[in-house]
């Protein structure tokens, strides 16, 4: 794949934002502590806008890796790549903090074949046990840190929130996701209408414990901030409306884009991106892709989370890819005609930006959290959730109007350019603040 064709350098009048962090004396900015255990692109965007309005005090999180080390180029060019996924070049170094024990052990588990012995459910190097010690860690610094507020993510906040309740310091909590007992009592609909697919539901197996942890995290916020209409409707009855702030995730900047046959005798190429697991909707994806048969190609990216006779088939089948960097989706994404995503349950699908971005319309349940920026018939196709024969219309719509095609590939383009990341940094840098002053 040719990195000329998904250009992520960011455009001259950004670059001249980030250059330009000069504090007004006259202005007090809050300080604020940030914690991520991982690591992802609205993580980097929040960060980014706390160093762009002078408020980042610290950031914690479990690996943060210098990509200008000199270990750096001694690595196998597999490990780099993962490796840059830590990076957080446009974070001075002097406030990055870092808890790497269990996550590094988490990491190197799975390589080693040991990932079932020392990883799974809540033992100390899971996903839970590591994000419960670094929740640990972070709530100790404030006892020390002088900040005006701590902002923490679900299920890496509740210690950190206690603390902060203590020290009088504002808690601001992320969910990015729909809220977990709705979550929940869809997913298990779906067990009982799918069983062929019931192994690929892996939030089934969160215990009580874990949910009463995300519950108290939710009780101590000041302030929750959430990615999309959607997720706040889950939060109706749970959450005070007056505590949640909803802003958007962004779209990244794409200078180039590819062009696409517009020859309906030429197959519609399907593109699906994320974990292949029912939550995602795969088997109504895959269900679409056989009703529609030869008029369609499909490419996977993402990993297999268990064992699935369908999905097992499908990834034989068609082009399937396991794990690519932020830049490589770009790049498959330029290669496609569609993106399908008919997810039950998401906060506010990342991939669905970085599609509209590409200019590749989508096709896309309400529950994706993506509404605010995909009409139906414009930037691509809202279908219901559970409805393969729906998704399988509208690629066959697809297939014969490629007019409507590079129409919605226009719209597309437009929508991410209005819903880009620095509009992001902007809305979110705002909610901060009005948290911290509330």
């Amino acid at each position: 794949m040719s990195a000329q064709h998904a250009n992520t350098a960011e455009p001259p009048a950004l670059e001249r934002s980030r250059a330009s962090l000069a504090i007004k004396p006259e202005m007090k900015k809050p300080a604020v502590l940030i914690s991520h255990p991982t690591g992802n692109q609205n993580l980097r965007n929040a960060l980014l806008s706390l160093v762009e309005n002078g408020m980042l005090a610290e950031f914690w999180t479990t690996v943060a890796w210098d990509r200008e080390s000199v270990w750096n180029r001694l690595l196998p060019s597999g490990l780099r790549s993962q490796l840059a996924r830590r990076s957080f070049p446009d974070t001075p170094k002097d406030r990055i903090h870092c808890v790497p024990l269990r996550e590094t052990i988490r990491l190197t588990a799975k390589p080693l074949h040991l990932e079932s012995m020392l990883c799974s459910a809540e033992r100390p190097f899971s996903v839970i046990g590591m994000y419960r010690n670094f929740d640990a860690r972070v709530a100790a610094r404030l006892r020390t840190a002088r900040v005006d507020a701590v902002y923490a993510y679900e299920g890496g906040a509740l210690n950190t929130f206690r603390e902060a309740r203590q020290l009088g310091i504002a808690a601001i909590y992320e969910l990015p996701s729909s809220h977990w007992y709705w979550e929940q009592t869809l997913l298990l609909e779906e067990a009982e209408r799918s069983p062929q697919f019931s192994g690929l539901l892996p939030k089934l197996k969160d215990s009580p414990r874990h949910m009463q942890w995300k519950d108290e995290e939710l009780r101590l916020a000041d302030c929750v901030i959430v990615p999309s209409e959607h997720v706040r409707r889950t939060l109706s009855g749970v959450v005070p409306a007056e505590k949640i702030r909803v802003v958007n995730y962004g779209a990244p900047f794409v200078e180039a884009i590819r062009s696409r046959s517009d020859d309906p005798a030429e197959p519609l190429r399907v593109l699906f991106v994320g974990a292949l697991i029912q939550r995602k909707g795969i088997g109504y994806l895959l269900d679409a892709i056989d009703m529609v048969g030869t008029q369609v190609t499909l490419t996977l990216v993402g990993m297999r989370f268990a064992p699935n006779t369908r999905v097992d088939s499908a990834c034989n089948r068609w082009r399937w890819f396991e794990s690519l960097s932020h830049s490589e989706i770009l790049e498959v994404m330029q290669e496609a005609d569609v993106l399908v995503l008919p997810s039950l349950a998401e906060g506010c699908a990342l991939v669905v930006l970085e599609a509209l971005a590409c200019g590749l319309p989508v096709i896309v349940t309400p529950n994706t959290g993506s509404l605010e920026f995909v009409r139906d018939g414009y930037e691509g196709f809202v279908v219901p959730t559970c409805n393969s024969e729906a998704i399988a219309e509208r690629l066959n719509r697809l297939c014969r109007d490629r007019d409507l095609l590079a129409s919605m590939s226009q719209y597309a383009r437009q929508t991410a350019i209005e819903k880009s990341w620095e509009v992001y940094r902007n809305e979110w840098a705002e909610a901060v603040r009005g948290a911290i002053c509330q």
